[in-house]
């Protein structure tokens, strides 16, 4: 392969063992393609200890639609947060229950704080942000990747 360097790891057979377990189930074709995984996660992470950071990501969130006022709780947040917010989904889940994937990008400071905003209304049942900086997307995006 051209353009990547060649490492030798070293670890305890039941270690390895385990290792080969969980990636085999994952579908990986090579150890060495869940190792880079590995470290563009490790790195993802170190990114987001730092609240000036410059994320893009999602909150996915469900909810109560039946919750008195929380629909007009949930838009507001979201007007509140007009320059990060880029996009919404709303999707019925059931009779009372919605999701509502939301697409931002900004300081991850900003958008742990929207999570935590939508996350905190009564009638939230689940709020998660799953974040990437466009640096750890490039990274994954220049990686040999299949999938």
């Amino acid at each position: 392969m051209e353009g990547v360097t060649r490492i030798g790891v070293s670890l305890e057979p039941d270690l390895l063992t385990e290792f080969d377990k969980i990636i085999a189930k994952k579908g990986y074709v090579s150890r060495s393609e869940a190792i880079r995984d590995l470290v563009r996660d490790s790195l993802a992470e170190n990114e987001w200890k730092n609240d000036k950071e410059y994320m893009c990501g999602v909150i996915t969130m469900i909810y109560d639609h039946d919750t008195t006022g929380l629909s007009e709780k949930i838009t507001e947040i979201q007007h509140n947060s007009i320059e990060d917010i880029r996009t919404t989904i709303h999707m019925h889940l059931d009779h009372d229950r919605c999701m509502e994937v939301i697409a931002l990008e900004g300081e991850l400071g900003k958008l742990k704080q929207i999570t935590n905003d939508l996350g905190s209304l009564k009638g939230v049942l689940r709020c998660k942000l799953t974040m990437a900086s466009k640096a750890t997307a490039h990274l994954h995006y220049i990686g040999v990747r299949n999938d």
